[in-house]
């Protein structure tokens, strides 16, 4: 899958271009039904279907102090969107300027660099332009005049709420790693590099691999059972998230304790999967009282990773 930042840059050459427009910010099942709408429009046209999208998040640059944390970490979503079919990504730098371009600007000179354009695909609430005055209709309306098809696709229910990016957040922000997953179609992953901590794990009789994680969003702190990725190998594991408290750490930390595993983790990326929220976090009135909770917390999340198999 190719990733470039501008639209003249794909390699469709001749073919038709469908894009499926937006941030994508978590690319749960409402993206991925939008990106899902081109690639099928795209192969019925024998063309291709590419993801167009912004890079930083527009929110970062016009409300910065308002712009909420992206869910997961890119890696994970290029990952998911090459799952989904497309040729590639565009991903727009956004700038202060490109935000101040009017719908019409904005769309014709998606026309002038990709003359092949045969359709946009969005969500129905899709808005773009300066002060997002451009909506469907717009689009739609442009299309016909230009010679491509408009799609606005219909929000994905989980009940009688609409799937969205904030309903996830609020999800893992109080360590809810079940629904955030339902939502997302996928687990909810954690990407970093491990990272020399203070070795209190190991200390305790339970080496964790401290790690600086890329993901924006970090879910409540906690104890979770969780799967890491280390040499090609998922080994069960036992995530913290939180302070130190009964150390008197104030750092947040996420810290992994690869069950069984036996080896130097440092320097090296790894990927967490979070299965489920065991417990909260707080204070221990001793080192040995720890040390008898985290026995607990690692035999419960063996029972329960037996019963999550299937990842």
């Amino acid at each position: 899958m190719l990733i470039v930042t501008d639209i003249s840059k794909t390699s469709s050459g001749n073919k038709p271009i469908i894009l499926a427009m937006g941030c994508f910010d978590g690319v749960h099942l409402g993206h991925q039904k939008v990106i899902s709408t081109a690639v099928e429009q795209a192969a019925e046209l024998g063309g291709e279907a590419w993801v167009y999208t912004f890079d930083p998040h527009p929110a970062k640059v016009l409300v910065p102090e308002k712009a909420p944390p992206l869910i997961s970490a890119k890696p994970c979503r290029l990952r998911k969107v090459e799952d989904l079919g497309v040729s590639g990504v565009i991903e727009t730098p956004f700038t202060r300027e490109f935000a101040a371009l009017s719908p019409e600007d904005f769309l014709n000179d998606l026309i002038a660099k990709a003359p092949q354009l045969a359709g946009i695909v969005c969500g129905e609430d899709w808005s773009f332009g300066h002060r997002a005055s451009g909506n469907f209709q717009t689009l739609e309306t442009f299309g016909k005049t230009h010679g491509f098809k408009a799609t606005a696709v219909s929000p994905l229910m989980d009940g009688d709420k609409k799937i969205s990016s904030s309903t996830i957040r609020k999800d893992l922000a109080a360590g809810n790693i079940p629904d955030a997953a339902r939502l997302l179609g996928r687990p909810f992953t954690l990407f970093g590099k491990v990272v020399s901590g203070k070795k209190i794990g190991r200390e305790l009789g339970f080496p964790t691999a401290n790690i600086d994680p890329l993901n924006e969003l970090i879910p409540g702190n906690g104890v979770y059972a969780a799967r890491t990725l280390t040499n090609g190998t998922w080994v069960d594991s036992a995530v913290f998230i939180g302070n130190r408290e009964t150390f008197g750490c104030h750092q947040h930390v996420i810290e992994s304790y690869l069950i069984g595993f036996n080896g130097d983790l440092y320097g090296k990326d790894l990927e967490v999967v979070l299965i489920e929220k065991i417990r909260g976090v707080s204070p221990f009135p001793s080192r040995e009282a720890l040390i008898e909770q985290i026995e607990k917390d690692v035999a419960q999340i063996r029972k329960l990773l037996v019963k999550n198999s299937n990842f």
